[in-house]
């Protein structure tokens, strides 16, 4: 059929290759998507304090996914949604394994990769206009600040996840403007320092 449409097979067999990938990979990407079932946070939180170690395998998107709905469910605003999808086509990235030897800067350049991502959006607002960038720019930031923060308290405190999600939450409500600052300039390591110094003081 393809010979007598466009008079070679050629183009109906690159078409079907093409297709093939997208498939494969839109599989892929699903498979990684979060099932909406209960999650245990504190599990979350030490698998993704396990993913800042140098050479070893990036954050999987459903642990992202359960600690930024955590953050939200705190943080608001009320509408807010994060997106699975951008959160499990964003881990196939190869740059995102760690390879800072110090964990707080590897978090910092983890909450850093995660607020470029925009998973999380204002539904309303989208629904009835367009979304003002900055205002999704600052839930997203705020949202990866109290994300890596909450996997640092969790591992050096060992409190519970959600004690753990809720101290890193207070801290970024209270010094968030600054560390946005930071996050958005890319000064990493000031971050990093930020957060060594705050860390002993919470949950």
């Amino acid at each position: 059929m393809s010979a007598r449409l466009l008079g070679t097979p050629e183009p109906a067999r690159r078409l079907a290759r093409m297709a093939d990938g997208v498939l494969s990979r839109a599989e892929k990407v699903a498979g990684r998507v979060l099932p909406r079932g209960e999650t245990d946070i504190t599990r979350v939180l030490d698998r993704l304090a396990a993913s800042l170690r140098v050479g070893s395998a990036p954050a999987e998107s459903a642990d992202l996914y359960a600690a930024c709905r955590s953050v939200l469910a705190l943080a608001g605003p009320g509408d807010a949604v994060v997106s699975e999808l951008r959160l499990a086509m964003a881990s196939e990235d190869p740059g995102r394994r760690s390879r800072d030897p110090d964990p707080l800067v590897a978090a910092a350049r983890a909450a850093s990769q995660l607020a470029t991502v925009g998973a999380a959006r204002p539904c309303l607002t989208s629904a009835l206009g367009p979304v003002d960038p900055e205002e999704a720019a600052e839930i997203n930031d705020h949202m990866a600040l109290a994300v890596w923060l909450g996997v640092l308290v969790r591992r050096d405190s060992a409190a519970s996840g959600d004690l753990a999600i809720l101290g890193a939450q207070r801290a970024v409500e209270a010094e968030g403007a600054e560390w946005r600052a930071m996050l958005r300039d890319d000064r990493l390591d000031d971050l990093a320092a930020a957060w060594r110094a705050t860390i002993p003081y919470l949950p």
